[in-house]
């Protein structure tokens, strides 16, 4: 699998910066689409590793890439571990940001 991503650098930034300003140590993974070089389009699928993170927290890192990035579609699964078989499947096709 390629490790490129179909993200901008701005995109990648705001990204980070969403998260990290609500948990620092949260690991980001961008799967789906738009790691796969071959695809056009499509939403932009992040799995976030976070031992702290909440639904609220989800909405305000929508709101804030929103703001920094514009109206796209973004998907948002926030997991405390792996143990779900969703979550495992996306760290293994994803790539870390």
């Amino acid at each position: 699998m390629e490790t490129s991503v179909r993200l901008s650098e701005s995109e990648i930034k705001a990204i980070k910066q969403s998260v990290e300003t609500l948990d620092c140590q949260a690991k980001i993974y961008l799967f789906g689409s738009r790691v796969d070089n071959r695809k056009k389009g499509g939403d932009i699928d992040l799995l976030i590793l976070s031992q702290q993170l909440n639904f609220d927290d989800k909405l305000r890192i929508k709101i804030q890439l929103f703001e920094q990035i514009g109206e796209q579609k973004i998907d948002i699964v926030i997991a405390k571990d792996t143990s779900d078989p969703f979550v495992r499947i996306a760290l293994k096709q994803g790539v870390m940001l």
